[in-house]
């Protein structure tokens, strides 16, 4: 697998990393988000993302996209990449620009090259799965340059906090994977519908993987999103990145692009990878204790007695216990602690309001 999948040269793979990840405060803080933090194993997300990719294309070909405030925690956990595997936004403008800028930086070093974006604060369990999926993806996308490839996640729950993808008609030479094109983008459906997605095999997660040509892409920006492909042309042409790519709209590539093609423009290759997004502690939760098989989890410093369901984490200077309670969210860090229901845990945005309220932006 990782032979044959190392011979893509005529591919990169880049990593989204200038995501805030606040949900999973407060072990994500804004100085240091989820990607850069070890919630799975004793390597961060980051990590884990890179060596995922690593078995897709030769790691020369392997770039960060991210934020200019991560410069120097991305090379401190990744201290083997060069400054020119960097593609650095000056600030967050969302996964449109963020995905525009990527295919101008990369299409002028690599005219032509076929690029796959994914995320790098998600959790996978099936490297080689993956890189299989992502590799038949790219292949496809390779061999037909004016389609937008997305890898589609078989969906294990109705998931609610998710957008999903329908698929259509199924692609017959598509290689080794099943392979269709989308027939629609569906955005975080109420649990009913999301409950009719998950008995419809028609339906997969979209967790925004995306396959393209720089070529295509900067035509397709031009045709579909014409004010940020004449910011990028300013930018590709030599004006100050900073203030010119500061004009651009914060927007997602989904409805910025994706959603606007052609059905005969966009493909999904579906995965039966295991994996989640890991958005809140509830999410983290259900792929630990499944991928454990267990019923709590605990990291570091953590000990419990009597309690199921449980979601510890404990730090390096002192130990948590917890004695005879079940279904709890606790997180020990050097300056606070969280202590909350794992059925609450999504709702962790509304304490990070009420810390702002108080003036304890220093806890953020």
């Amino acid at each position: 697998m990782e032979t044959q999948n190392r011979t893509k040269r005529n591919a990169a793979v880049v990593i989204m990393a200038g995501g805030s990840g606040t949900r999973l405060w407060p072990l994500s803080r804004k100085g240091r988000p989820k990607q850069f933090r070890s919630f799975i194993s004793d390597k961060t997300l980051l990590e884990e993302t890179y060596d995922r990719a690593s078995l897709v294309v030769p790691k020369d070909r392997i770039f960060i996209s991210g934020t200019e405030a991560y410069r120097d925690m991305i090379l401190e956990i990744l201290p083997g990449l060069g400054e020119d595997h960097l593609l650095l936004e000056p600030s967050p403008r969302g996964t449109g620009p963020a995905i525009g800028l990527i295919a101008t930086m990369l299409g002028k070093r690599f005219p032509g090259i076929t690029v796959a974006t994914i995320a790098s604060d998600h959790a996978i369990e099936g490297n080689a799965e993956f890189a299989s999926s992502l590799g038949a993806c790219i292949d496809l996308v390779t061999k037909n340059p004016k389609t937008l490839g997305i890898l589609g996640i078989n969906p294990t729950k109705p998931d609610t906090g998710l957008g999903y993808v329908r698929t259509g008609r199924e692609i017959t030479d598509s290689g080794s994977e099943r392979a269709f094109f989308v027939d629609a983008f569906k955005e975080k459906p109420d649990r009913k519908t999301a409950e009719t997605y998950l008995a419809d095999w028609r339906y997969l997660w979209n967790a925004g993987y995306f396959v393209f040509r720089t070529d295509s892409m900067t035509d397709w920006l031009r045709d579909y999103a014409p004010e940020l492909s004449e910011i990028l042309t300013r930018i590709d042409g030599g004006a100050p990145l900073d203030e010119t790519y500061a004009e651009a709209a914060n927007e997602p590539i989904d409805t910025l692009l994706a959603e606007r093609l052609p059905a005969e423009s966009r493909i999904v290759v579906p995965t039966s990878i295991k994996w989640s997004d890991v958005g809140t502690w509830g999410s983290l939760f259900e792929f630990l204790v499944h991928r454990n098989n267990e019923s709590s989890f605990r990291f570091g410093n953590a000990v419990e007695l009597e309690g199921s369901g449980n979601l510890i984490y404990g730090n390096d200077t002192r130990t948590v216990t917890v004695f005879g309670v079940d279904d709890l969210v606790v997180v020990d860090t050097d300056d606070t602690v969280l202590v909350t229901s794992r059925e609450r845990a999504g709702d962790i945005k509304s304490l990070i309001e009420e810390l702002k309220r108080k003036g304890r932006d220093d806890l953020l």
